[in-house]
């Protein structure tokens, strides 16, 4: 008997990339651009838009810091250039690429991710997911909130969510029942939040890597 079609929906920060390690580069390399008093303003702005717009966005920081500093045309340039020329590919986790490879042997692997719609797609580009994943990438403000639109778009007979947030699968599972494979890959620093929330991941690995000794029949089976 044939399997379902299979759709893989993988998150990108603290899932295929280390976006924790991305955070921390920058946080040093501001601070030694434009200072230590300009950097505070810079992170400040940075949770400032982030609260607001319930996102990452580094193009909008980028322009409130120049509001706050309009004197400082230097520091602007080098903060964007900073941003514009960071290598994204260094900080992907340990054979996330091979990864992503693996389960599109079995299946059609799809990128799912919150950001802005500037910044965020030329990460991932520039990381090397869109190509590994045939440039199927889809960038929501809450994904979470747009995952029929997702489905509609890539029909299966069971998808398999892989994200690093529980409260995003616990969602999911809730939400489309019999739909969804649940992975919680235990990477980054939401890793443990929402340790207790039901129901729980059909699937728990310590790294995105672990998912390559898994095969179509392990994800079916697993989701139920």
């Amino acid at each position: 008997m044939e399997h379902p079609r299979l759709v893989f929906l993988l998150d990108v920060d603290n899932t295929l990339l280390d976006n924790d390690g991305v955070k921390a580069d920058l946080d040093g390399q501001i601070g030694r651009l434009v200072g230590a008093e300009a950097e505070q303003a810079f992170w400040e702005l940075y949770e400032a838009v982030r609260q607001e717009r319930d996102v990452v966005d580094f193009p909008a920081t980028l322009v409130r810091f120049h509001e706050r500093f309009p004197q400082s045309d230097q520091s602007y340039e080098q903060l964007s250039n900073l941003l514009n020329t960071y290598r994204f590919d260094r900080r992907l986790f340990p054979h996330a690429i091979e990864t992503i490879h693996h389960l599109r042997s079995f299946g059609v692997a799809v990128v799912v991710s919150d950001g802005d719609p500037t910044f965020q797609p030329r990460k991932i580009a520039e990381a090397g997911i869109t190509e590994a994943v045939d440039g199927n990438v889809e960038i929501f403000v809450h994904k979470e909130r747009s995952i029929a639109e997702v489905m509609a778009r890539y029909d299966a007979g069971r998808y398999v969510m892989v994200d690093d947030k529980r409260r995003i699968l616990a969602a999911l599972k809730r939400d489309h029942p019999g739909r969804f494979t649940t992975v919680h890959v235990l990477q980054g620093h939401y890793a443990q939040d929402d340790a207790d929330l039901l129901p729980p991941p059909d699937i728990t690995v310590e790294h995105i890597a672990d998912l390559r000794r898994c095969n179509a029949a392990d994800f079916l089976k697993a989701g139920g």
